[in-house]
């Protein structure tokens, strides 16, 4: 399978959760740093669009002249059907082109914070295997509003949409960050934090080594949601749903 990530931030993330998986179950891929106006792919030739996440704002066009090119290129791979996650600053491009409103959050939520599952997310393939309340890294101030036809999954105490998926089409969105291993909280611990002001939601640097020293290994999660979707991928995406969906009508009588 050849899986396509969309970089918008000039670091090296060769070294990622989702590179771990795709290597460990035999993947190809391609990273694209858009920001340095690589060349994006031919849609044809990809099986599997990762649309990451960036220090940007998803309005920033005349900043970034690539994003035009960038959301033209995403809507196309939705109409074609291609598998689709977006995270963080990936999953509001993708609810933007879904035709979803983008905007700043209330609160920046920065540091390992909780994220729980809704009633939907409980029985949603894509969180099997997944504890309905689960820690993960955050990094964001921006948020987006629920697209249509896709249902909410994860909420955390500031941020309404953690999690979303396409009721028919092969897409997902993800607000929390657990591409993030833990070395790649550290290094941008050192490199950024000193402007993580603690906050309600925010946790300063300090609080984020000594946490990440504390945290078990985040691998997991990435895993799991990644094997939940390239299964859906396989067996049917909109019979999943359905089947998510009948599941708890026999619960509900």
């Amino acid at each position: 399978m050849r899986v396509f990530l969309l970089e918008h931030d000039p670091y090296d993330f060769s070294r990622t959760n989702i590179t771990i998986w795709a290597e460990k179950r035999g993947h190809e891929v391609h990273q694209i740093y858009v920001c340095k106006k690589e060349k994006l792919p031919s849609v044809e030739f990809l099986d599997w669009l990762l649309v990451m996440g960036g220090s940007q704002h998803v309005w920033e066009e005349e900043a970034y002249p690539w994003l035009v090119q960038e959301k033209a290129f995403i809507r196309k791979v939705l109409e074609r059907g291609k598998p689709t996650l977006g995270i963080c600053f990936g999953a509001q491009l993708i609810a933007e082109v879904l035709g979803a409103g983008v905007f700043p959050n209330s609160q920046k939520e920065i540091g390992w914070h909780e994220v729980q599952l809704t009633s939907e997310g409980k029985k949603s393939f894509l969180f099997r295997n997944i504890p309905d309340r689960f820690t993960t890294f955050h990094w964001h101030s921006d948020h987006f509003s629920l697209p249509q036809e896709c249902i909410r999954l994860a909420s955390s105490k500031p941020t309404l949409n953690q999690a979303f998926i396409h009721k028919d089409d092969p897409v997902a969105g993800l607000q929390f960050h657990p591409e993030y291993t833990r070395e790649m909280v550290r290094y941008f611990s050192h490199e950024e934090g000193d402007e993580w002001v603690p906050d309600l939601f925010v946790s300063g640097k300090e609080k984020v080594l000594r946490e990440t020293r504390e945290i078990q290994d985040t691998y997991w999660l990435m895993e799991a949601l990644l094997d939940n979707m390239k299964e859906a991928f396989e067996n049917g995406w909109s019979e999943m749903f359905a089947s998510c969906l009948r599941e708890e009508k026999k619960e509900h009588g």
